[in-house]
């Protein structure tokens, strides 16, 4: 369905407000802002059908707390009851602050949803002049590499950076073979999964989505690197949890720093040179971010959504602004 891109947003606002009513205007207009991008890179797995995925997941109200509003090197955020995305922005303005003040900021998510696409949140940052990492734990679906057991998450990782006379380069890429999107999509839609990318319950390689008990990890590059992530972004920021006791939930980290501060006086002037070198090498560099606009004022005036989406979003926001 074609639908005009600024009413999209506004929905989505009204949708992430009524379901985090304590939630910053900020943060909830950067999270709706992170939606709507995802729709226009033809992702609607990381857009609105991620939000009411999320939004099935939250079973009391909002009570997102963290350890503190100031802008400090390091904090956290526990996004218990709240949408994911949102808390997702929240760090990133904390991280922002942070960086701002001391020139280096580390915050930690734990309890939290799905995120949607991290780059996007690496982008956000590192248009403000930072570099940036996010990464993401998430409950077990992947095999370590040479296994046929679940041990980790999909374990995404996005990295941003400034360009000189051009958007940031950013670098956004699971551990794993596919994504679990990838697998709802190909169940939904009756296709075939890629040979080698999953496991069924017997550990037996399968393309029959609905039978997939692990993924398999895009090598032993890829495995470890998913069980780097899981010590960053869940051992070390409380996403993995050992007390039975305690709610279960993705865990992520956000660093962000000022890169003149740490040496890198021309660092956007230093990627975009990277950036032609590997080009001329041959090598293929992640651009798909490069379409979007930095600012929602730059949207494109429509865009193709999904009709379901379309009328599961409108429903929610004259839900919000009858209430």
């Amino acid at each position: 369905m074609k639908v005009e891109a600024q009413e999209t947003l506004a929905a989505l606002r009204h949708a992430l407000q009524a379901a985090a009513p304590e939630g910053e205007r900020d943060d909830i207009a950067l999270a709706a802002f992170w939606l709507l991008q995802a729709e226009v890179l033809g992702l609607p797995e990381f857009g609105i059908r991620m939000l009411r995925r999320d939004l099935e997941r939250l079973t009391h109200g909002p009570d997102a707390s963290s350890t503190t509003d100031e802008a400090v090197t390091i904090s956290s955020i526990d996004a218990t009851g709240v949408p994911g995305v949102v808390a997702l922005a929240s760090a990133v303005h904390r991280a922002s602050r942070g960086v701002e003040a001391h020139g280096l900021a580390l915050i930690g998510i734990r309890g939290v949803g799905a995120l949607g696409i991290l780059g996007l949140a690496a982008r956000s940052l590192a248009a403000q002049g930072s570099v940036a990492l996010i990464a993401a734990q998430s409950p077990a679906s992947v095999a370590p590499w040479g296994a046929r057991t679940a041990a980790i998450g999909t374990n995404p990782l996005a990295v941003g950076a400034p360009r000189t006379d051009a958007p940031p380069l950013v670098v956004d890429y699971a551990t794993s073979a596919l994504t679990l999107a990838a697998v709802r999509e190909a169940r939904e839609s009756g296709r075939s999964l890629p040979d080698g990318t999953a496991v069924d319950a017997a550990g037996q390689i399968t393309t029959d989505p609905a039978s997939v008990a692990a993924l398999l990890p895009t090598g032993l590059v890829g495995s470890l690197t998913g069980l780097v992530i899981e010590l960053l972004a869940g051992v070390a920021v409380g996403g993995r949890v050992t007390d039975s006791e305690t709610p279960t939930g993705r865990g992520a980290v956000i660093i962000a720093f000022d890169p003149a501060r740490a040496g890198g006086t021309d660092a956007a002037a230093a990627a975009s040179a990277l950036d032609r070198d590997w080009r001329a090498a041959g090598g293929h560099l992640p651009a798909r971010f490069d379409v979007l606009a930095t600012d929602p004022a730059q949207l494109p005036a429509s865009m193709d959504v999904d009709d379901d989406s379309v009328h599961w979003l409108r429903s929610r926001a004259e839900g919000h602004r009858g209430a």
